[in-house]
């Protein structure tokens, strides 16, 4: 358990201790004797998800409105102790880079969010059901009442549906039925175009917003078998995270991370498993 490998740690008694809870990584960094490093994992995003089949959700002005009223930093704080790397506050209208992630350029605005919400028609809220997983409950409910929090003073009344865990994965992924729910996705190759595969496309199993843009199906399907060399791949690239940014059917939280304590171990080199030659695996 996370406790006894604590304890272990602190005692001297492991040197190493890997994929250690971010509370915990956080504490344990303030203690002399003891080293933490902590590495975002490539390629993934924390997210909370708009499904498209819900009415209010099928204007993009609802969703980017959405994107104005989540309290970014607090929820950062609260729910991730402040350990991986930030997804919200970007300065760029269009990315300039073909960098995944990439910091979306969204940041807590409540006028906004309120102004896009009346042009959208909803002036007045609604109400939605937010959706969490209870086997990821140590950062999504905390995520969650921060959001509910934020929603209701622009109106929108977000009343928390918790779901257990292996009920999860077929509420949210297969069925794709819940109208708004926080999701954690990484993709195993580390390339944009094999995350627009797997989160963007119709129908794929990690799309629980249930978005279909045909840009991105054109794109991301040109994309995914091309050399990242090619001059046509960054340009395309860049094109569907514009579009990703503008129609926000994924509200990016934040980039996770990987946590490794030590004690006593100096030199030492790690990879995270998925810090891996990818290039050599794309399109296979």
């Amino acid at each position: 358990s996370p406790a006894t490998r604590r304890a272990l740690l602190e005692r001297g008694d492991v040197n190493l201790s890997f994929n250690m809870p971010n509370k915990d990584a956080l504490e344990l960094s303030e203690m002399d004797g003891l080293e933490i490093q902590t590495t975002p994992i490539e390629n993934s995003i924390y997210c909370l998800c708009p499904n498209l089949t819900f009415e209010p959700f099928k204007d993009k002005r609802v969703r980017q409105a959405i994107a104005y009223a989540v309290p970014y930093a607090e929820l950062f704080q609260t729910s991730a102790y402040g350990r991986g790397a930030p997804m919200w506050g970007g300065t760029e209208a269009k990315p300039s880079t073909i960098a995944w992630p990439q910091k979306f350029p969204y940041d807590t605005d409540l006028e906004k969010a309120k102004a896009l919400l009346v042009e959208a028609g909803y002036g007045d809220g609604f109400e939605v059901p937010l959706s969490i997983d209870l086997s990821q409950a140590d950062w999504m409910e905390p995520a969650a009442l921060l959001i509910q929090e934020n929603l209701a003073k622009i109106g929108i009344t977000a009343t928390i549906d918790k779901i257990p865990g292996a009920g999860w994965r077929t509420a949210s992924l297969v069925e794709k039925r819940l109208p708004l729910s926080l999701e954690t996705f990484g993709g195993w190759l580390n390339y944009p175009c094999y995350y627009f595969f797997w989160a963007y496309q119709e129908g794929h199993l990690f799309n629980a917003s249930n978005y279909r843009n045909e840009e991105i199906e054109t794109l991301t399907n040109e994309t995914l078998h091309m050399e990242v060399d090619n001059p046509d791949y960054a340009p395309k690239i860049k094109r569907m995270i514009e579009i990703a940014w503008d129609e926000v059917p994924r509200i990016a939280l934040w980039q996770p991370a990987l946590n490794v304590g030590m004690n006593g171990v100096t030199d030492f080199e790690y990879w995270f498993h998925r810090q891996l030659d990818a290039r050599n695996l794309k399109g296979v």
